[in-house]
């Protein structure tokens, strides 16, 4: 094997758009310079060693993302080298099987996620990264003089074959004509067979790649389809849940009005009789007394009437004052806790800035597990809030509310039914633990058949 050389390829759909020595994508890493084309973009690019007759022996397929000017993002930090020098096989791109790292087969699991599968096909990436250590735009000082050019499509063995056919063994003069033909057979059959392995070995490792990587897809897919499910049943559940609750709120006001409505219609009843009752007795006299006393409670009810509108201004004026003056106080006291919360993230951060950065430009990476994310890799600047709130963090990462991650995070530390009796006493019954916060659903997950099937009855 002759020397390496060790460059970036970056891709933009399923072409190569751009290609860089290795040396000068560590000047991007180190800020030195930028790549103003990939201004806010994420791309996919790929860590590929070439020999020196222009073959790929490894390739490290990621993620890296660019801000506004260009700049590589500050918590990117992927060991690329010790990435394939852990890598598994792939195809042969002509030099026996590669070295590969991707998604599908990243050698460190908490890598996985800034990794990309690439496309396995006859004309897929690998192909295409084959074209482009082909065309050599970088320059590199190639030996491509020094190898066999295959002649058309005829195999290995058949041209081992003929080549020994067209070169005759040299004839030993102390070696006696009569030596047995099995002691003048080729020695080409050993190369047949090393390269029969070889490639062999190539098409097995392509192959398991090509596996694994559509596994990784499939497994992609149905994780984002259960997601999708899983939110939207969560959002007819709320809708559900809010319609029943106006439902009883209503039923309960109808009630209520029916009541009152149930209760004058007694009242009238009863006014209805009496009235009736002393028409007939009293006569003319007592409609006179009747009609006085109907004005007279007119006047008294009128009266009231705005007397009591008169104090209901009053203290809907006197409300409205203390509601202003509380408005203020609070916007006042939000704006000192915004101003609080800012001094404070400032001086947390400058305070610690210059560790962490120390910390960072030596290659240390800040990794924490937390039950549902594995391990979570910190940047610098996102490590003040984690330090403040692990499981609010933790719970943002998960795309869930802190509420339902620690509740999750209860039935993953003791997956037993929750479902409680007339005591106030768990169920208890050992269930099925859910792995993700983002597939949980406290009152289904956490229950046992029975009282899920009840539940639902």
């Amino acid at each position: 094997m002759g020397a390496l050389t060790e460059a970036v390829v970056f891709f933009k759909g399923s072409d190569v758009v751009k290609e860089m020595f290795f040396a000068e994508f560590e000047a991007v890493l180190d800020d030195v310079v930028g790549i103003p084309d990939f201004a806010s973009d994420e791309i996919q690019a790929a860590f590929v060693q070439i020999e020196d007759t222009l073959v790929v022996t490894g390739v490290v397929f990621f993620i890296i993302s660019f801000d506004g000017r260009g700049r590589v993002t500050g918590h990117w930090n992927i060991p690329l080298r010790h990435l394939l020098d852990h890598a598994s096989y792939g195809p042969d791109l002509g030099a026996g099987p590669i070295r590969v790292a991707c998604r599908s087969a990243c050698p460190v699991a908490w890598y996985r996620r800034q990794l990309w599968d690439p496309d396995t096909g006859a004309h897929g990436t690998f192909s295409r990264i084959s074209a482009a250590a082909t065309r050599n735009r970088l320059g590199i000082i190639s030996e491509s003089g020094n190898r066999v050019i295959p002649r058309g499509n005829v195999s290995d063995f058949f041209k081992t074959q003929a080549e020994v056919k067209a070169t005759p063994a040299p004839v030993d003069q102390a070696q006696p004509q009569s030596q047995p033909p099995s002691q003048a057979q080729p020695k080409s059959a050993p190369v047949f067979h090393r390269r029969y392995r070889r490639k062999l070995l190539a098409i097995r490792s392509a192959e398991q790649l090509k596996l694994a990587t559509q596994a990784e897809t499939y497994t992609s897919a149905l994780e984002s389809q259960a997601e999708e499910f899983t939110r939207q049943l969560r959002e007819r559940e709320l809708l559900i849940k809010d319609q029943k609750a106006k439902l009883e709120d209503l039923s309960k006001l109808e009630q209520e009005v029916q009541s009152r409505l149930d209760k004058q219609q007694r009242l009238l009843h009863q006014k209805t009789e009496e009235l009736e009752a002393l028409l007939s007795r009293g006569g003319h006299d007592y409609q006179e007394q009747m009609e006085e006393l109907r004005k007279e409670y007119a006047e008294e009810l009128d009266r009231r009437l705005k007397d009591q509108a008169l104090q209901l201004e009053d203290t809907l004026h006197r409300r409205e004052r203390e509601l202003y003056d509380r408005s203020t106080e609070i916007v006042e006291l939000r704006g000192e806790l915004s101003t609080l919360r800012e001094q404070n993230r400032t001086l947390m951060v400058d305070s610690d800035d210059k560790l962490l950065k120390t910390m960072v430009e030596k290659g240390v990476v800040f990794i924490a597990y937390h039950p549902g994310v594995e391990h979570l890799v910190i940047s610098q600047e996102e490590m003040p809030e984690y330090l403040r709130e692990p499981l609010l963090y933790v719970a943002s990462r998960c795309e869930v509310s802190d509420a339902q991650y620690r509740e999750w995070l209860a039935h993953y530390r003791l997956p037993i039914c929750r479902a409680t009796d007339d005591d106030m006493q768990y169920c208890g019954q050992p269930i099925k633990k859910v792995m993700r916060p983002m597939l949980f659903r406290s009152g289904e997950s956490d229950r046992c058949h029975e009282h899920s099937t009840s539940g639902l009855s």
